[in-house]
């Protein structure tokens, strides 16, 4: 395993990428890997560490280069997370052929907030000039008790995002109205009683996709509070709300799917 740190200045915030890359050994050739982009959650007012290296180590151990990204949070404003995710999606690619990731299988994933950010690289016009320059397009997605936006959602996380924007200037970060007919295939898991994010923006962005013929997978698990990160002691951290075992096969259930592309 290769562990490297690049840094970025996005729009005067500095942003990271923590590397998760694997080394190839004679006894072990591998033609190609798929990669993934890890996105954590916080509100868009931290990156949660919970949600960061404990699932690129998941997603390590099953065969993906994996990349964990700190992007700007607030007081940083939209669109500096948007282009400090857009560059992390170019950077992965133009590593490929020196860790052997296949460029067509470069997928991100986010939780809460950071599924939100996941969501908006998905649905982000091509032309959109900030991030125009990057070949930042996932060729899927998970997205993990996402924020979505609509009514309800979570409301604090557009306000770091947004700050004082003028309602209606970004209106397809509202992402459950703004899919594309050429997203790419989307996994989505929430839990009915996840009381910070509801699970209707889950809903509501697999209803989206639905609507328009997209490849998707949604799980609603029965229980389970916001944040569950990887499900098990790793991320608890002696909380015992936060082991939950049946929850936690989303992270087969993702990996089957994305393979499946």
């Amino acid at each position: 395993m290769k562990y490297e740190q690049l840094v970025y200045n996005v729009s005067g915030d500095e942003s990271k990428l923590y590397c998760y890359e694997h080394t190839e050994f004679p006894e072990m050739p591998v033609e190609s890997r798929p990669a993934m982009l890890v996105i954590p959650g916080g509100g868009y007012g931290m990156c949660s560490d919970r949600e960061g290296e404990p699932v690129a180590i998941e997603f390590f151990n099953r065969g993906y280069n994996a990349y964990v990204l700190r992007y700007p949070v607030a007081p940083a404003r939209f669109p500096s997370q948007l282009i400090a995710a857009a560059n992390a999606m170019n950077e992965i690619r133009s590593r490929a052929k020196g860790c052997k990731t296949n460029v067509k299988k470069v997928f991100a994933i986010g939780f809460s907030a950071g599924g939100h950010l996941c969501g908006s690289l998905a649905n982000c016009p091509e032309d959109f000039a900030p991030v125009k320059k990057y070949d930042f397009a996932p060729d899927g997605i998970v997205l993990c008790y996402p924020v979505i936006g609509g009514t309800p959602t979570h409301g604090g996380s557009f306000d770091n995002l947004l700050g004082g924007m003028p309602e209606g200037e970004n209106e397809w970060l509202n992402l459950h109205a703004s899919v594309r007919e050429d997203n790419p295939p989307a996994f989505i898991w929430a839990t009915a009683n996840d009381a910070c994010v509801p699970a209707v923006n889950a809903l509501n962005y697999a209803a989206a996709y639905c609507a328009k013929g997209l490849k998707y997978e949604l799980h609603i698990f029965r229980d389970g509070p916001h944040g569950l990160s990887v499900c098990d002691e790793r991320t608890a951290y002696g909380n015992p709300c936060l082991i939950n075992g049946k929850a936690a096969h989303w992270i087969d259930f993702a990996d089957e799917f994305l393979r499946s592309i």
